[in-house]
């Protein structure tokens, strides 16, 4: 746990190789010292057809999950963080944003919990 998904538009793997677009978002989430090494996963879709306020257009939007619980402070770091580092390494892209879920503990399954019962 923590689980993020990137989308950006095709595009964007112009601007910077996907696996270090990956890279990067990762080493960011890890950085902030809110999770345990090793358990931050990233994953990348790249979308050929996309509009942004009814034009083509370069975006890159994250969605990450958390497990409930942290703070809005730490959520709200963790944003900013990577955020900031994705303005950074990719000042042409004109819409970077994140947004931060939770995601419930009592309704969440996973293969180590599931072998539990």
């Amino acid at each position: 746990m923590p689980h993020c998904l990137i989308e950006a538009a095709r595009e964007v793997s112009e601007l910077i190789a996907p696996q270090e677009l990956v890279q990067l978002v990762h080493d960011q989430a890890a950085d902030t010292g809110l999770f345990q090494p090793g358990e931050v996963k990233v994953r990348l879709s790249l979308y050929e057809h996309h509009c942004i306020g009814g034009e083509p257009g370069m975006f890159v939007h994250l969605i990450f999950y958390v497990l409930a619980g942290r703070s809005d402070d730490d959520k709200r770091a963790l944003s900013l963080r990577i955020v900031r580092a994705l303005v950074q390494r990719l000042p042409q892209v004109p819409a970077i944003s994140l947004d931060v879920r939770d995601i419930r503990r009592e309704v969440f399954s996973n293969k180590r919990n599931c072998q539990d019962d």
